[in-house]
């Protein structure tokens, strides 16, 4: 599961890559499409991680970072390419060819729900800027990319883990972007070290307002009807004024909830059963096989988004598995992506700080 947050397309703010895990408080949410990274800091309750990184996101005044805007690409931020040859069945027969794939998947269990994602935005704002009032403008455009690794403790009372700001590497978008950085004295893009977060303290997941543990998603149902149910109920019992600059659309509601489910700890059959809501959501297109930014195949979803914030979210799957390979926003009028979620690594292990093997 990607622990970032989603935000509004303008609110001009941009935290360190570092930052990951957004203070447990009330999240108000947009129907922005940008993804971003979520705040380090611990609030007195429950952290909260808001799921995925694109799509209905959450709003209002944002803790740390606002991906937005084109930009320069760095080398795992570059966008995926078109397979030639490649043919595009329709987007309703790719997601129920994923969810027949899904449904034969092994189910599959640990202590952890770990993942491994490089993350790629534009700078917003310098990490010395961060926590400062008011909009810190900068003059040249850059994008930096990172490397997080997370693990989601599905036990009661045990200790979960975040170690971000891994492996930073930023690209201009022209030279006299580089010139104009320079000429600033070369600030820091990002945070110096990466930063190792342990909580002793839950981590949750969010689901537009709602918050579930790594367990609870484990619960969610496995048959189609009965997800599709259950998302309806959480989508009407949404306060319309937690959400602005108004209540998104049932099918931008569940488009929103795959990006953060396909990344985390659902079951084969709950998996299956998402991808058969999504064959029957309106506007969802299929775009054909592509690579990732690691250079792995798969076939391109994509939604368009309308409002503040628009542009296209796409999520590439994996044609064999049926797994979330990447999240992408292009802003409009873009062909790169805005911002970036490669999921490098993802599964069950047993132990805090274990990676999935092979």
């Amino acid at each position: 599961m990607a622990p970032s947050l989603r935000r509004p397309g303008g609110s001009g703010q941009q935290s360190c890559p570092s930052d990951l895990v957004r203070r447990g408080r009330r999240a108000r949410r947009t129907r922005a499409v940008v993804g971003a990274i979520a705040g380090t800091g611990l609030a007195a309750a429950a952290v909260v991680v808001a799921l995925g990184a694109g799509g209905v996101g959450p709003a209002a005044t944002p803790p740390s970072t606002a991906p937005v805007a084109s930009g320069p690409r760095s080398g795992d931020g570059s966008p995926p390419s078109r397979l030639p040859g490649s043919r595009s069945l329709d987007a309703r027969s790719v997601l129920l060819a994923a969810a027949e794939t899904a449904a034969r998947e092994p189910a599959t269990s640990g202590h952890y729900w770990y993942t491994r994602q490089r993350i790629s935005q534009p700078v917003r704002r310098l990490p010395k800027d961060i926590g400062k009032p008011g909009r810190q403008e900068i003059p040249f455009s850059a994008t930096v990319a990172t490397t997080q690794d997370s693990w989601y403790a599905s036990d009661r009372g045990a200790p979960s883990r975040t170690v971000t700001g891994q492996n930073p590497k930023a690209a201009f978008a022209s030279p006299e972007d580089e010139a104009k950085w320079r000429r600033l004295g070369s600030p820091a893009l990002v945070e110096e070290k990466p930063s190792t977060n342990d909580y002793d303290m839950a981590l949750f997941f969010q689901i537009g307002t709602h918050r579930f543990t790594a367990r609870q998603l484990l619960e969610l149902p496995a048959e189609k009807d009965s997800l599709e149910s259950r998302l309806r109920r959480l989508y009407d019992e949404e306060p319309p004024d937690e959400w602005s600059p108004a209540k998104p659309e049932f099918t931008d509601y569940v488009w929103s909830t795959a990006q953060d489910l396909l990344a985390g700890p659902i079951s084969p059959g709950t998996r299956s059963a998402l991808y058969r809501v999504l064959a029957e959501q309106p506007a969802i297109r299929s775009l054909g096989g592509v690579t990732d930014a690691q250079g792995r195949t798969g076939t391109a979803l994509a939604r368009t988004v309308a409002g503040e914030g628009e542009g296209e979210s796409r999520l590439i799957v994996d044609d064999g598995t049926a797994e979330l390979l990447s999240f992408e926003f292009r802003s409009r009028g873009e062909s790169s992506p805005t911002m970036q979620v490669t999921y490098e690594d993802m599964g069950w292990v047993d132990s805090l700080g274990e990676r999935v093997s092979g």
